[in-house]
């Protein structure tokens, strides 16, 4: 029940700041400069390689499983994998952006969920498809909103920093701060 009246609270304050950042613009004020796009490729780069690493994670647990299966587990031969990366900071880091104090970010982060930005789905039975397919990597996301300003337009953007922005709770002043090393790969494995 506390956990609950605590969460209420970080939502609250979490909604009040969403409504006073997007309120006042800050989308719309946002200029790309030469130190902007190097912190924002070294995020975007940052979580293209997370992706590769979860990806060749869930294809190393799906094998695994197709093992036990042919050699006889029933048990798991109706399984299903749903992997992701979600943003978890160490408990003692610091949250603090140019758009939020250090609370105001840890809320931001609390209340938004990573976890469905790149979800990734194996299941018994059904091959997983390329890396690219999976993750797909076919789109480039250089020509839209909010990227339609970017500089380096050649440089490819993750679907996740795209979904990311989409969601409404993260900027583009706001993405700058993320920490790469911070994304963790997450697997839920169901029978």
């Amino acid at each position: 029940m506390a956990f609950e009246k605590e969460q209420r609270k970080v939502e609250k304050r979490h909604s009040d700041w969403v409504e006073r950042h997007w309120a006042c613009g800050a989308p719309d004020k946002f200029q790309w400069t030469q130190e902007k796009m190097e912190r924002f490729f070294a995020v975007n780069d940052g979580i293209i390689q997370k992706e590769n690493e979860l990806y060749k994670l869930l294809a190393s647990v799906k094998s695994d499983l197709d093992v036990l299966i042919a050699s006889g587990h029933s048990y798991y031969e109706n399984y299903s994998v749903d992997a992701y990366l979600d943003y978890e900071p160490p408990e003692d880091s610091d949250y603090e952006t140019p758009t939020g104090d250090s609370d105001t970010m840890r809320d931001v982060c609390f209340c938004t969920d990573f976890d469905l930005c790149n979800e990734l789905y194996a299941s018994a039975g059904e091959p997983l498809g390329s890396l690219e397919e999976e993750l797909r990597r076919d789109t480039n996301y250089n020509w839209t909103w909010p990227f339609r300003e970017l500089p380096d337009q050649d440089h490819y953007i993750t679907r996740y920093l795209y979904t990311l922005l989409e969601r409404g709770t993260y900027t583009l002043d706001d993405i700058l701060y993320l920490n790469p090393e911070w994304f963790t790969p997450c697997f839920e494995i169901r029978n």
